[in-house]
C-alpha cells in the first residue's frame, strides 16, 4: 500500500526519468501518509495508442492513479496530490516541443476488499 498505477504515452518527455521519479514519490509521500515507502507499488504503463481530444494536435499525457487504504482526511489527499504534481512538473517540464499534460487522482483503496499474500519468502 498505496498502489500507484502511472500510464504515459510514447512522446512523453524524460520517459529515461520515469524511475527516478516514481522513486520520489515513494520517499515524498510516505511520511505525508505515515506509510513505510518499502510498502509503495508502482506500476508503469506505456500506452501505445490514444486519441487525445479531436487528434487535430499532437500532446503528451500522463496519468497517476493513487490509491490508498481509507482513513486519510481530504487535507492529506490534497498535500499528497500537490507534492506528486509538483514533481511530476519538476520531472517532465523538459521542452520537447509536445505540449504534455499530467493527471492525477488520488483515491481510496477498499479496505474490505483489498486482499494480500506474499509467496516464496
Amino acid at each position: 500500500m498505496p498502489q500507484i498505477h502511472i500510464t504515459y504515452t510514447p512522446n512523453l518527455p524524460s520517459q529515461s526519468q520515469l524511475e527516478s521519479f516514481v522513486i520520489q514519490i515513494h520517499k515524498s509521500v510516505s511520511p505525508l501518509i505515515s506509510s513505510d515507502a518499502a510498502n509503495f507499488k508502482t506500476y508503469l504503463t506505456p500506452i501505445e495508442r490514444s486519441v487525445i481530444g479531436l487528434a487535430d494536435k499532437e500532446k503528451a499525457v500522463m496519468h497517476i492513479d493513487f490509491r490508498m487504504f481509507a482513513g486519510r482526511s481530504a487535507a492529506i489527499k490534497q498535500e499528497v496530490a500537490k507534492t506528486i504534481l509538483a514533481l511530476a512538473k519538476n520531472t517532465f517540464s523538459q521542452p520537447n516541443g509536445v505540449e504534455t499534460e499530467i493527471t492525477l487522482e488520488v483515491g481510496n483503496l477498499d479496505n474490505d476488499n483489498y486482499h494480500k499474500v506474499i509467496v516464496n519468502q
